[in-house]
């Protein structure tokens, strides 16, 4: 693992999870290839296996796609079998954290900003020993979020473009043992569901039934439990293009989490001081996500996802 002083020269590795998306792959790649830190970062790509025979020519075509990209610092790795989201994201940053203790994690789906990589290895050296900071977003909530700095601190993880440290995925734990301490607590799992403003319990209750497997929500009951923020940026950096139907977990007919319009090429530099949330910033977030989780608005969407074509 490199020393503390030499992580501050360097750059950040990137864990890319692909699958059988070909189109979205080379999208995000040309994305990533747009950031100046890019060919300077180690670039681990991590192939899962084809389901069947359905999907094994997309399959064979996203690891064309891999093995043919020019990367200086590539190391491809190719699942024989079919892991899943979640087990995929869960092994490949453990690997990576181990041998570089932080990693940027990046799906297949997403399109990034120009500026992405240099606000995640910003914030991951200037917060890289605040145990309190537990993860970097790419991605922000279409709102604006009121402050004077580049970037605020909130309370809930993120899973679209996003960066962390060993030291914070040390206290990651998959098998949720605090999620009886949380499903005793009504007052507690409120402030989960963001003042009951997302079903973020919900969405934890199906994963520990087994009705659902998600990285995501495991991943974010680790953060509450501890306390631990997430570094959120003023704009975002990130677009999903996930939204029309080749997802897994995704919808058709877009998201209204995703930023509308053209992601910034401004370098964003003025990070807040460690050490709280940013109410402001968290009532703003908070009243978009109670807007768009009301009952008319989540059958607004499914009718959208039902009578939208489907890709071919």
């Amino acid at each position: 693992m490199p020393t503390a002083a030499q992580s501050l020269h360097t750059h950040a590795p990137i864990a890319l999870f692909l699958y059988h998306r070909p189109q979205h792959t080379q999208r995000c790649l040309a994305s990533l290839a747009e950031n100046p830190e890019f060919l300077d970062s180690p670039l681990y790509l991590f192939c899962d296996g084809a389901k069947g025979t359905a999907d094994a020519a997309a399959v064979a075509e996203v690891r064309r796609i891999a093995r043919t990209l020019k990367h200086p610092r590539k190391v491809l790795f190719e699942s024989a079998t079919n892991q899943g989201l979640a087990r995929s994201v869960i092994a490949g940053v453990t690997q990576v954290v181990q041998a570089h203790g932080r990693v940027v994690v990046v799906e297949d789906d997403l399109v990034l900003a120009p500026t992405f990589l240099a606000f995640m290895n910003h914030s991951l050296q200037r917060y890289a020993d605040d145990v309190g900071v537990m993860q970097v977003s790419g991605h922000m909530y279409p709102v604006d979020p009121g402050s004077q700095d580049d970037a605020v601190f909130l309370p809930m993880a993120c899973s679209w473009g996003w960066a962390t440290w060993e030291r914070a995925w040390q206290r990651f734990d998959p098998d949720m043992r605090d999620f009886q301490t949380l499903a005793a607590q009504p007052g507690l799992r409120r402030q989960f569901d963001v003042d009951g403003a997302f079903p973020y319990f919900s969405i934890l209750k199906r994963q520990r039934a087994g009705k659902a497997d998600s990285w995501f929500i495991r991943w974010y009951l680790s953060m509450f439990m501890e306390g631990g923020m997430t570094l959120y940026p003023r704009h975002s950096l990130v677009h999903n293009e996930g939204f029309d139907g080749t997802g897994v977990h995704c919808g058709v007919g877009g998201s209204p989490y995703d930023p509308k319009g053209t992601l910034p090429h401004q370098p964003l530099t003025r990070l807040p001081d460690a050490g709280h949330v940013d109410a402001h910033a968290l009532a703003r977030v908070r009243t978009f996500l109670a807007a768009q989780n009301t009952f008319w608005q989540r059958a607004k969407r499914r009718l959208q996802a039902l009578s939208a074509p489907r890709p071919s």
